[in-house]
C-alpha cells in the first residue's frame, strides 16, 4: 500500500493532538476519493487491531442547503469506534481533542442488518431499533479544519467523540422530521433545530449511508449507532462550559469541557 506514510501522519496528528497540513497537499494533482478512503481505512483496521471496535458510524454535511452553501459536492460519512463514545454528562478534557466542535443530532441504533442501495426510508425505520438524543463532538486533524473535500473522508470524517444519553426511543413513539431541539451553553441558548434539516428526514441520511457503503461492498450490522447529521449550527466548544441539548421527545443530553 503506497499511502501508509498519509495514514501515519494523520494518526499521529490524532495521538498527539498536533494538526498537520492537508494531504491534498502531498500530491501533484491533490487526493483523489479512493486514496483517501484508503488512508482512513486502514487506520480504521489498524485501531481495530489495536483491540478498539467498530460501533458504528457519523454522517456529516446532511443539511443540504448549507452544505451547498459551502461549496461541497456530498454529504461525508466517518467511522465511529467504541473509545469515541461517552455517555451524557461526562467530561471531556480540553487535551483529549484538538479544535473541538460540537452538534445536535439524532443516533440510530439498527435491531437488524441493513444493506442495499436506494432505501426507502419505510425500510430504514423498519431496521431501527430505536432514536435518541446525541452530540457529536467533531474533530479535525488538520489546521484550522481547513482542507480539500477528499481530505475530510482521509481524517474520517472529522469524528472525534459522540455523546449519548442511554435512552433508546421506538421509532414509531418519535416525529423524526418534526423533531425540534433546542441547544445551550451554561443555560444559554446558542441554537436550535429541527429533524428534517437532515436530509429532509434523517432516515433519509441512513439510506445515504447505506448506499455509499455497498459501493464498497459493505453494509450496516445490527447493534450498530448512526449518527444522522447535525440538526444545529456547529459550534466551537469552549474550554469550563457545559453543553445541553434539549430535545422535544427524545429527552436531554449533556457533556462538560473541562
Amino acid at each position: 500500500m503506497g499511502l501508509k506514510k498519509e495514514m501515519r501522519l494523520l494518526a499521529r496528528a490524532e495521538k498527539d493532538k498536533n494538526p498537520i497540513g492537508p494531504i491534498s497537499d502531498r500530491f501533484s494533482e491533490g487526493l483523489s476519493i479512493e486514496d483517501a478512503h484508503i488512508i482512513c481505512e486502514g487506520n480504521i483496521q489498524n485501531r481495530l487491531k489495536a483491540g478498539e471496535n467498530l460501533v458504528g458510524y457519523k454522517i456529516g454535511f446532511t443539511n443540504i442547503p448549507a452544505r451547498e452553501k459551502m461549496g461541497w459536492p456530498d454529504s461525508i460519512y466517518g467511522y465511529i469506534m467504541d473509545s469515541m463514545v461517552l455517555k451524557s454528562g461526562a467530561q471531556v478534557p480540553v487535551n483529549d481533542l484538538i479544535a473541538p466542535k460540537i452538534e445536535c443530532e439524532i443516533c440510530f441504533k439498527l435491531g437488524r442488518d441493513l444493506g442495499g442501495k436506494m432505501l426507502e426510508v419505510e425500510e430504514v425505520l423498519e431496521a431501527t431499533a430505536g432514536v435518541s438524543a446525541s452530540f457529536e463532538i467533531c474533530d479535525s486533524r488538520f489546521l484550522g479544519w481547513n482542507c480539500p473535500f477528499p481530505d475530510i473522508y482521509a481524517d474520517n470524517g472529522f469524528a472525534g467523540r459522540i455523546v449519548l444519553p442511554d435512552q433508546w426511543q421506538p421509532v414509531s413513539q418519535v416525529d423524526l422530521r418534526g423533531e425540534t431541539v433546542t441547544m445551550s451553553q451554561d443555560g444559554a441558548e446558542v441554537g436550535e433545530g429541527i429533524g428534517e434539516s437532515a436530509m429532509g428526514h434523517p432516515a433519509r441520511a441512513v439510506s445515504w449511508l447505506a448506499d455509499k457503503l455497498a459501493d464498497r461492498n459493505k453494509g450496516l450490522k445490527a447493534g450498530q449507532l448512526i449518527m444522522t447529521g447535525t440538526l444545529t449550527p456547529i459550534l466551537a466548544m469552549e474550554k469550563g462550559s457545559t453543553y445541553t441539548a434539549s430535545f422535544l421527545s427524545l429527552g436531554k443530553v449533556n457533556i462538560t469541557f473541562i
